[in-house]
């Protein structure tokens, strides 16, 4: 394999493919790219970390055609400090590759092609055009909420699945608060998965990575797995086997007290509070009284700090505490200038929903001080 590529695009394209390869793993054949040059000048990269696969395709010099797999870390670190604008790829004849630009040269070594495994994309049958309008959002707005491991009580992924006339929602939840976002697609609906599916979060993660750049795609479910297809890319995620918890019976249907509140004022006002939290004090106190709200952050180790917003309301006094992380990470994504505040009582936490932000809920549970 002999071939001339040019550096940003290859740049780019090592970016992408290190986000899957970087999971440590007892496979070292898992950390290499497999790169393929094509007799019709074209380079196809591919990568997997068994549980999402990874193929993309772009233009180069193709001198002599062939195959290799090499780190993609260390290509990727070599590619960035590159000045040049072409870059050299030749496969030599002891199972190395040289990387050659300008006068910098490296040989870095390789794996046999026949190790790479097998990467089945499904790219046979119907698939689904989706904007990321319709998408990008939802998954922005649940994937902290997503855990970042699966453990006896919770799911490590994402939840998507239909409600009825073309709608859908992502749900997630670490088992201490609960984020759902619904959106309309009659696409979604024509995918045929009544039961929905659960993506894992870096499934998620890697679907935004590509929504960064991709304005429209297609979607597919196969053999459990959702496969996002772009042009020049091929992007397979294999779906969690898990069946999402009932979970509304914990979001109160009836939630009888609200106040409304500036999103700026009260997000700056958190931050303000944060200041003195820290990994074991890490809670933030709401204080909703006649007029006003006022928050109250206490650490012993360093100091306390309250903060006071004027509000809308004439009722009851009413507490709660929460994770001041949860609030923030509750809060930020929105859209809306106003955020509503609902409550039951301090037993069933505090739900959190934007004017401009319709089909978005937020349920945070209290903590226990």
């Amino acid at each position: 394999m002999k071939l001339q590529i040019a550096r940003a695009a290859l740049l780019q394209v090592l970016q992408g493919v290190q986000t899957i390869t970087e999971q440590k793993s007892h496979m070292p054949i898992l950390g290499n790219a497999l790169v393929e040059a094509l007799p019709d000048n074209r380079v196809r990269f591919f990568a997997t970390d068994l549980e999402l696969s990874y193929r993309t395709l772009l233009g180069a010099q193709v001198e002599n055609p062939g195959s290799i797999t090499v780190s993609a870390r260390k290509l990727l670190e070599i590619t960035r400090e590159l000045p040049q604008e072409w870059v050299h790829l030749e496969e030599l004849p002891n199972r190395r590759v040289a990387v050659r630009a300008g006068r910098s040269r490296f040989e870095l070594a390789t794996i046999p092609v026949e190790d790479f495994p097998h990467l089945a994309f499904y790219e046979e049958g119907e698939f689904y055009g989706f904007k990321r309008s319709e998408i990008k959002d939802g998954l922005e707005k649940t994937l902290s909420v997503i855990p970042v491991e699966d453990d006896p009580f919770n799911i490590a992924g994402l939840y998507w699945y239909p409600l009825e006339s073309g709608q859908y929602r992502f749900l997630a939840s670490d088992g201490h608060r609960l984020t759902y976002v619904e959106g309309m697609s009659e696409n979604f609906a024509r995918m045929e998965i009544a039961d929905g599916i659960v993506i894992p979060r870096k499934g998620v993660q890697e679907f935004l990575r590509h929504l960064e750049k991709e304005t429209e795609f297609e979607l597919a479910v196969r053999e459990n797995s959702l496969i996002l297809r772009t042009p020049e890319s091929l992007l397979t995620i294999r779906l969690l086997d898990e069946e999402f918890p009932d979970y509304q019976q914990i979001i109160p249907e009836q939630r009888p007290f609200s106040i409304l509140l500036e999103r700026a004022e009260l997000l700056q006002s958190l931050k303000r509070m944060a200041i003195l939290t820290s990994q074991k004090w890490r809670h933030i106190r709401l204080m909703v009284k006649n007029g006003i709200l006022e928050l109250q952050s206490d650490n012993p180790d360093i100091g306390n700090a309250t903060d006071v917003l004027d509000i809308e309301y004439q009722g009851d006094d009413f507490n709660i505490t929460f994770n001041i992380r949860y609030v923030l990470e509750a809060i930020q994504p929105m859209k809306s200038q106003k955020v509503r505040f609902e409550w039951v009582d301090e037993v069933h936490g505090g739900i959190f929903t934007g004017l401009e932000d319709p089909g978005y809920l937020a349920l945070i549970m209290p903590m226990i001080i």
